[in-house]
């Protein structure tokens, strides 16, 4: 049976990715590309993973919707669509289908069920459930009952250079540093005694 992971090149998405394949299992994955600041820089951490353990890896461009929602903002947001797990979980959907996949892995963590509404476990029930009358295509979320330090220690576990995953919003080779995500990676990192890593 083939599983579909959602590819994102963060910390999370590889952890999820390395997890799975450490399970046997029958692994696609999929990177979407929705004109996100970071685009790059992230398929390029998703690619590195993904070739490494064999999984192959399917990129879709959505940058066309990505320009046309920023087209309407008065400033260039670093991710430019608003609800954005509801549009990869749509996405993810219709390609597990086309590949004969059962599953669409997630991964959301504790930390993330606050953060923001596409994030918490009533709205990715509220989408099983619309699945469900779609077929027999399950959305798991395999990390939801960690937070972002267990995620990493799980990733260390798991033998992840972490070194390449990429999470800095603004889209340098180098990460900023100062960016909410490099702020929260580093924060965990340090949380997790993990150093030498941007």
């Amino acid at each position: 049976m083939t599983e579909l992971v959602l590819l994102s090149g963060g910390i999370d998405s590889v952890t999820l990715l390395h997890l799975k394949h450490s399970e046997g299992a029958s692994l696609h994955a999929l990177f979407i590309d929705y004109g996100q600041r970071a685009g790059r820089e992230e398929l390029r951490a998703a690619s590195i993973h993904s070739n490494k353990l064999g999984v192959p890896l399917q990129r879709l461009d959505m940058g066309a919707v990505g320009d046309a929602f920023r087209a309407g903002q008065t400033q260039r947001l670093h991710v430019p669509l608003p609800h954005r797990n509801l549009v990869a979980l749509a996405l993810g959907m219709s390609y597990a289908t086309q590949i004969g996949a059962t599953c669409l892995h997630l991964a959301l963590n504790r930390d993330d069920s606050d953060a923001y509404p596409s994030a918490s476990p009533l709205f990715v029930q509220s989408f099983n459930n619309l699945a469900r009358s779609l077929g027999d295509i399950a959305v798991h979320t395999p990390l939801a009952e960690l937070n972002k330090v267990q995620v990493i220690e799980l990733a260390i576990k798991l033998g992840i250079n972490l070194r390449d995953t990429y999470s800095c919003l603004l889209g340098y080779a180098k990460p900023c540093g100062h960016c909410p995500q490099c702020l929260q990676r580093r924060a965990a990192l340090l949380a997790a005694n993990v150093e030498g890593v941007d």
